[in-house]
């Protein structure tokens, strides 16, 4: 037992980290370069989801899903907001979910408290799988949940910014959206949680809030 709740005495690797509990601080922003407006339209989803299997010790088997519900992507334009969940857009009707699995984290390197990897696994957008590769920076925050939703655990928090082309998707434009450019930026925010702690170890990954 210690101050911050259970610490394990015989924890797995991977470890498991769940999106759920600490899901008011998720956050995935898609960002659309416009020919209207300010040139920059942003949307974001609120609704995300998921699992992560995180290993301390060969980050490489790494694995997880995440999944956002399309419905509750809302952009700043209201006509913005209707054509996006249009058929050929998202088609939020039919496609309500747009899911990542996690298959591998590879290049990855520390910079002091930093993990940066590329994250490689499947993107699901109106029913196509894509492969798709993308950098990601990871923290390991020990017992560092209960500062977020009072439970003791440990914090997998992670962050990146990469495009993504819609027509690679069969995202088409819409009438209020025909000046959209095919690269889209997709921004991701994620903070996962463990039920247990993790003893300390001597490496650099124990670092504070972010």
């Amino acid at each position: 037992m210690s101050a911050g709740g259970v610490v394990s005495s015989a924890w797995a690797d991977p470890m498991d980290f769940n999106l759920t509990p600490l899901g008011k601080m998720n956050k995935i922003d898609v960002l659309l370069a416009t020919g209207f407006g300010s040139g920059q339209v942003k949307g974001r989803f609120t609704q995300i989801a998921g699992n992560i299997k995180f290993s301390v010790r060969n980050p490489s088997v790494s694995i997880g899903d995440v999944a956002m519900d399309v419905r509750t992507l809302q952009f700043g334009y209201g006509k913005v907001n209707g054509d996006a969940h249009n058929p050929e857009w998202l088609d939020s009707s039919q496609f309500p979910r747009i899911s990542f699995r996690l298959e591998e984290l590879s290049n990855h390197r520390w910079q002091g408290e930093v993990m940066k990897a590329k994250a490689s696994g499947k993107l699901k957008i109106k029913g196509q799988l894509i492969p798709i590769s993308v950098p990601v920076n990871l923290r390991y925050l020990r017992a560092e949940r209960r500062a977020y939703d009072g439970k003791s655990g440990d914090v997998l928090y992670v962050t990146g910014e990469f495009p993504l082309s819609r027509g690679q998707f069969g995202i088409n434009s819409g009438s209020a959206l025909d000046s959209v450019l095919d690269a889209i930026t997709v921004r991701i925010q994620l903070m996962a949680g463990s039920k247990t702690i993790r003893p300390f170890l001597p490496c650099r990954i124990f670092g504070g809030r972010p």
